[in-house]
C-alpha cells in the first residue's frame, strides 16, 4: 500500500524504501518493505500502531514494545486487545481517539524525551510477558504436525 500512502502525503517531501530511496531530511519515508519493521522500531524510539484508527482492529504492538518504543494506538485494537491492555496498564501505550489526538501525542513525545524514554522502558518491560511466545508457538505447530496424518508424495 506504499503508493496509497505516497498519494496521501500530497506535498510533503517523500521517499520510498521499496524504490531504494534514502530517507528525506524532512517529510515522509514510506517503509512498506517486508521484514524490516524491527530496524525502524529500533531507530524510531516511538511508534503509532497502524490499523487502529479505523475499524480494522489494529496491528501487533509487541514487536515495537520489545524493541523499546513508546507506543500509541487508536480506538480499534480488538485484534490484540490483551497485549494492548497489558501495555496500557503498564503505562507503556497511549490509547488515542483520533488523528488529532495522535498529533498531540507526537508533539508531547518530541517535546518531552524523558517521558518518551520512560514509556518505552515500560513497554519493553511489559513485553517480557510474551518472551517465550515464539518458542511456544513453534512447539505447538510441531506437536500438531506430528499428530497430523501422513500423506504420500507422488
Amino acid at each position: 500500500r506504499g503508493q496509497a500512502f505516497a498519494a496521501a502525503a500530497k506535498d510533503l517531501p517523500l521517499a520510498r524504501r521499496s524504490a531504494g530511496e534514502d530517507p528525506p531530511s524532512g517529510g515522509v519515508y514510506i517503509a512498506a518493505t517486508l521484514g524490516e519493521l524491527g530496524l525502524f522500531y529500533r531507530l524510531a524510539g516511538l511508534a503509532f500502531i497502524g490499523g487502529s484508527l479505523v475499524p480494522h482492529g489494529g496491528q501487533n504492538p509487541l514487536e515495537g514494545a520489545r524493541l523499546g518504543c513508546a507506543l500509541a494506538v487508536g480506538p480499534y485494537t480488538q485484534n490484540f486487545e490483551d497485549a494492548v491492555a497489558v501495555l496500557s496498564q503498564a503505562g507503556a501505550i497511549a490509547r488515542l481517539s483520533d488523528a488529532d489526538a495522535l498529533i498531540l501525542w507526537l508533539e508531547r513525545m518530541f517535546a518531552n524525551p524523558a517521558a518518551r524514554i520512560k514509556m518505552a522502558q515500560a513497554a519493553e518491560k511489559a513485553a517480557t510477558r510474551w518472551v517465550d511466545l515464539p518458542q511456544e508457538s513453534a512447539a505447538m505447530l510441531l506437536r500438531l504436525a506430528q499428530g497430523a496424518p501422513k500423506t504420500r508424495q507422488s
